[in-house]
């Protein structure tokens, strides 16, 4: 788990865009979806709910948004 994901997830969590979560950490929407997934892999569980747009957070999701605001 790196840092800058987790810098990613959180940034997901105050913009509830990915769009506009890849604007504010300057890196593009194809980088920081990459790193989303790679949490999921990591985490072993889905932490955001998909549709053609961002839902919210899975259980999962939440409890490591919690945490990751405090790491960050």
């Amino acid at each position: 788990m790196q840092l800058r994901h987790l810098r990613y997830f959180v940034a997901l969590g105050q913009e509830s865009h990915f769009g506009r979560a890849a604007e504010v950490c300057h890196v593009t929407q194809s980088t920081l979806s990459a790193a989303i997934r790679q949490l999921e892999v990591e985490m072993g569980a889905p932490l955001i709910e998909r549709d053609k747009r961002f839902k919210g957070f899975t259980a999962e999701g939440q409890v490591l948004l919690d945490w990751a605001k405090k790491v960050v």
